[in-house]
């Protein structure tokens, strides 16, 4: 889609670029994923997980022959194992990093979301989704 977008915009998407690889977060997400890298037992689980995940699709894949106790034994394998990676250290701490840039993502998505709604890029702010409208819920105040 080169030339649809103006110069300007162009620019504007890549400074953005910038300023998110600048932040705490990026940082902290990019030295989570280093160090899960070089975690060498965590990499083979993930290799194991996806093996079981692999024999779990190859086995349903055969229909009215599939064996019901393999399948449920792998399923059983899959969540051990998935749980067991949850819980190791550098997962928990990519997993919360990874939680940090999804929310910055969501932030951006729905500023966006207001400037293509005519919304003043100087002023908007993103509603406040706990608000129902119904001020016996919080108390408020906020004139809805």
């Amino acid at each position: 889609m080169k030339g649809f977008y103006t110069t300007a915009l162009e620019n504007a998407l890549r400074e953005l670029g910038k300023e998110i690889q600048k932040d705490a977060r990026f940082k902290a997400l990019q030295d989570a994923a280093a160090k899960n890298d070089a975690d060498e037992n965590l990499q083979e689980q993930m290799k194991q997980l996806q093996l079981y995940s692999l024999q779990y699709q190859q086995e349903t894949g055969k229909g009215d022959d599939a064996d019901k106790e393999k399948i449920e034994k792998l399923q059983n394998d899959y969540q051990n194992l998935y749980e067991e990676i949850m819980k190791n250290e550098n997962m928990e701490v990519y997993s919360a990093a990874a939680s940090q840039m999804e929310e910055m993502a969501q932030y951006i998505s729905k500023m966006i979301g207001l400037f293509f709604d005519g919304e003043d890029p100087e002023t908007c702010q993103i509603p406040d989704e706990s608000c129902t409208h119904d001020c016996s819920t919080c108390g408020g105040g906020c004139g809805y």
